[in-house]
């Protein structure tokens, strides 16, 4: 199969978009400038492939046609090193996902800046473990989208306490004691910032850009999805209230949002009816996209799971037009099969998703088996040694 190169026209555009600088994260440098005379430009920047453009070349060309793969949704723009970088070793360290939610941050700071920072714009690349109860030292690289790989008991829940702190610290209450925490998280909110967490005697010292801060003054806003249903819930609404922390406003206001063609839910809506024992119920009132017309109680778990992440959805994509914005998804907890959930992952790694999401869940299911996404593999720990957050390099195929 001929190399599918990109055409000069293309090229140019990549560069234009990118700023004439690197996508890497961390470099930025600027790949344009000045030659050696007057009338010269010296241009030390590659549109570097996303999918191979050749048949056997790094990350593989997956199903993409050959117009595909010279498209400019198949490039990134980077400088010359970690163009050469990122197809070291077949690419496997740099898999399809990773790099495109690269080209989705470094857009999105592009944008930012071009727009006089008139657009929302945010990411949260790394957190840092430095000292924990539960794990060695580690390091964990977000993606557009993350996995979080592991069985009950290995600390899945708690790398997502740690991680909400962008947004608020109160779940890090039962991390105050006995064992010391320390960890960092790096993002952009929309420039770059470092909040530095440390746990001990009882108290939490935040260090926000190295500076002493009582909370992240450049907040993410997290909305973390870890159930369906709150037993102690008086009805759809209250339920509802407590999954997303909203008050009965917002709560009212999102199920009105609903207005979907393309997900499991076409609209929603609260009426109120009565009960066994004739007390007034909010019922959440389902329209699903074969017409049929449901209340939320009277759906199957995995339904109800689909109808939560939706409503979850249309509250990310809300905040996400006027600032960062990150889902949390308890996969297991919700209930959706691995055809439903197929269909949010497609949703969350197309440029129309303006949000981050982590997703946690016991095993490595078939589809996020090698599509690339950042993957990390999480191990328990033991009486005798730390528990381990290692990457899942993406299948070969």
């Amino acid at each position: 199969m001929a190399r599918e190169s990109f055409t000069a026209p293309i090229r140019l555009k990549l560069a234009q978009r990118a700023a004439y600088r690197c996508a890497f994260p961390g470099c930025s440098r600027l790949t344009i400038g000045p030659g050696e005379q007057a009338d010269e430009i010296e241009n030390s920047g590659k549109a570097a492939h996303i999918y191979a453009a050749s048949e056997y070349g790094p990350r593989g060309q997956g199903l993409l046609a050959p117009e595909q793969l010279k498209a400019i949704t198949n490039g990134i723009w980077m400088c010359g090193h970690h163009a050469d970088l990122i197809d070291k070793n077949s690419g496997n360290r740099y898999p399809v996902a990773v790099l495109k939610s690269w080209k989705a941050l470094h857009d999105y700071r592009t944008a930012y800046e071009h727009s006089g920072r008139a657009t929302a714009f945010g990411f949260v690349r790394s957190l840092t473990l430095l000292a924990s109860p539960l794990f060695e030292p580690a390091t964990i690289e977000f993606g557009k989208t993350t996995f979080l790989i592991g069985a009950n008991d290995t600390g899945k829940t708690a790398l997502l306490d740690w991680l909400s702190v962008l947004d608020s610290p109160r779940r890090l209450w039962r991390w105050l004691k006995p064992h010391p925490l320390h960890y960092a998280l790096l993002f952009d909110a929309p420039g770059e910032h470092r909040l530095e967490i440390e746990t001990g005697d009882g108290a939490v010292r935040f260090d926000l850009d190295a500076g002493r801060v009582a909370f992240n003054h450049h907040r993410i806003a997290i909305t973390a999805l870890t159930k369906r249903h709150y037993h102690s819930a008086e009805d759809d609404l209250a339920n509802l209230m407590s999954l997303f922390h909203l008050d009965e406003i917002s709560v009212r206001s999102l199920a009105a949002m609903i207005d979907s063609t393309k997900f499991y839910l076409r609209s929603a809506r609260f009426e109120q009816e009565a009960d066994d024992e004739g007390e007034m119920q909010e019922i959440l009132r389902c329209k699903l996209q074969d017409g049929a017309e449901l209340a939320f109680g009277a759906l199957s778990g995995g339904e109800q799971g689909r109808v939560i992440m939706e409503l979850a959805i249309a509250h990310m994509v809300s905040v996400a037009s006027v600032a960062p914005a990150l889902l949390i998804i308890e996969r297991p907890n919700l209930g959706i099969d691995d055809a439903g959930f197929a269909i949010y992952l497609d949703y969350f790694s197309s440029s129309e998703c303006r949000f981050q999401t982590v997703v946690t869940q016991f095993t490595l299911t078939e589809d996020i088996k090698g599509l690339g996404w950042q993957v990390y593999q999480l191990t328990g720990a033991t009486d005798t040694e730390p528990g381990k957050i290692e990457p899942v390099l993406p299948i070969k195929s």
